[in-house]
């Protein structure tokens, strides 16, 4: 690797804090924050099936929503319940995903 960028010094605050309160958007911000290792993380096929993870999970509320608030859905206020569940678990599923790809990642670099 000739460009070397080190991880920025906010990358554990900034990932702890926002892990705290939205587990994926830690890892993400871990990842994003990581220099010239980012594209090491983006290459990982199980960061990749935690990205698709998350959007599979979030689209159909998303659609829902969109669809609704658009005038297209039969029900102008869909109970969101089912679909947000769906996102709950995607989300946790995403979090594992990701989690699992960054310590093989960081343990493949070693």
């Amino acid at each position: 690797m000739a460009d070397h960028n080190p991880p920025s010094s906010l990358r554990i605050p900034v990932a702890v804090l926002l892990g705290l309160a939205v587990p994926p958007l830690g890892l993400l911000a871990w990842m994003a924050l990581s220099g010239s290792h980012r594209s090491d993380y983006l290459r990982s096929s199980w960061v990749r099936a935690g990205f698709a993870a998350g959007v599979v999970s979030a689209l159909p509320l998303l659609v829902v929503g969109g669809a609704s608030r658009l005038g297209l859905w039969p029900d102008p206020n869909p109970n969101p319940i089912g679909l947000g569940l769906l996102l709950f678990v995607g989300g946790g599923l995403t979090t594992i995903l990701i989690a699992v790809g960054i310590a093989l990642v960081d343990r493949r670099g070693r």
